[in-house]
């Protein structure tokens, strides 16, 4: 399958780990010219060196996408490294304390929202305004499976996630006359630092888990969780996405897609 993204420009946000670095490594491999922001410029540096030594072309900004002034810098340099910009990936994501929303702490609810929400918001906003003009380009948000469905104790992530699609929904109503799609990505249970602080949790708790791995601990917990019995990886993801970037999904808009091995069938 011919995806035609050589040559086009590709912003991704969060790209200096996980999923967002397995997007960031795929769309370079396809052809993209990448630029690779986080709020750690290290590690934004990292991928784009990464994709440079396999012979893709990326550059790196440090970037907090839940500051407007830092997201209008950021399409500002993109536009001055590469001229215009073609793919947005928001990936900027993550949630911010455990708890019953009766419980939960103001703080923690407002940063998670700003990590999820209102990144999405003020990329989206900014790079809207760059691909008009031009009638043409291609936004993916990341959402989750908590997204479609509600789960007890991370109740502000999921509300982040379920307005991820809601914004999605009605950029793609707002853009389509100008060419542009906007579609979400929902993974499912990815081997993130997150699963890897609550498998160290259950390491550490269980004497039946002592010798296990990280990872081994992980696999159980999703296995029974999701048909195909398996955990997604940052490249199923990225696969997605690319799909999403590309000629071949060009009547493809407003959707929210799982990869999640059937975790969610909506």
């Amino acid at each position: 399958m011919d995806l035609k993204i050589n040559d086009r420009i590709a912003i991704v946000t969060g790209g200096g780990n996980g999923i967002g670095r397995a997007i960031a490594l795929r769309l370079a491999a396809e052809g993209a010219k990448v630029i690779v922001t986080d709020l750690r410029r290290e590690d934004a540096q990292n991928v784009a060196t990464e994709i440079i030594v396999q012979g893709g072309e990326g550059i790196a900004f440090q970037s907090d996408a839940t500051k407007e002034l830092d997201v209008d810098k950021m399409i500002r340099q993109s536009i001055e490294a590469y001229g215009t910009i073609d793919i947005l990936v928001n990936n900027v994501g993550g949630g911010s304390g455990v708890a019953p929303i009766a419980k939960t702490i103001i703080e923690n609810w407002d940063k998670t929202i700003e990590r999820n929400l209102k990144s999405a918001f003020l990329c989206c906003r900014a790079v809207a305004q760059v691909m008009i003009p031009r009638k043409r380009g291609r936004i993916i948000n990341i959402s989750s499976i908590s997204g479609k469905s509600g789960e007890a104790l991370i109740g502000s992530y999921c509300v982040a996630k379920f307005g991820v699609i809601g914004l999605t929904q009605v950029l793609a109503k707002e853009l389509g006359r100008y060419n542009i799609t906007v579609n979400a990505v929902c993974p499912g249970y990815v081997y993130t630092s997150s699963w890897k602080n609550l498998a160290q949790s259950l390491k550490d708790g269980y004497s039946s888990m002592a010798k296990k791995s990280l990872e081994e601990i992980f696999e159980e917990r999703v296995k029974p969780l999701t048909p195909l019995q398996r955990p997604q990886t940052a490249e199923d993801v990225a696969s997605l996405v690319t799909y999403l970037t590309s000629e071949e999904a060009k009547n493809i808009t407003g959707q929210a897609i799982n990869v999640d091995g059937g975790a969610v069938m909506c």
